[in-house]
């Protein structure tokens, strides 16, 4: 009978602020601030993780929504912002999901990401034409 090594795998938590990409490099592709190898230097990126983005639908919708953002509001302090807010998002989680974080802090958090997800309701009614969907935080 031979033995065999059980090979380890660490299983991160699913983390939905994450892209699979940094969601900077689609806007600063789009801005040509620098050549593509210097920004996916900046990043890490290999040329082949490179090539496999491009054909990846989620980051060539990043780089198009980049693109337009760009055509309609240039360099304002709005896409700024925005690009800020990606990134916080990761912030935002970790302070969600920190066992230290109060009660109260988790839940006005989570109700400000589904805000800023238009889940939320301008009319009163349910979020979006006829749509049920609605999210209750029992902090009890």
């Amino acid at each position: 009978m031979s033995s065999t090594a059980l090979a380890t795998t660490v299983v991160k938590p699913f983390d939905p602020a994450e892209l699979g990409f940094p969601p900077m490099l689609p806007v600063e592709l789009a801005m040509r601030s620098a050549s593509v190898p210097e920004i996916c230097a900046a990043y890490n990126i290999s040329k082949d993780e490179f090539v496999a983005l491009t054909r990846d639908p989620l980051f060539v919708q990043a780089y198009k929504g980049a693109q337009e953002m760009l055509k309609k509001d240039g360099m304002s302090f709005k896409i700024k912002a925005k690009m800020q807010a990606e990134e916080l998002l990761k912030e935002s989680w970790a302070i969600i999901k920190s066992k230290d974080t109060p009660l109260v802090v988790k839940s006005d958090l989570i109700k400000a990401t589904i805000r800023w997800a238009g889940y939320d309701s301008k009319d009163g009614g349910p979020a979006g034409a006829g749509n049920a969907f609605q999210i209750i935080v029992n902090l009890a």
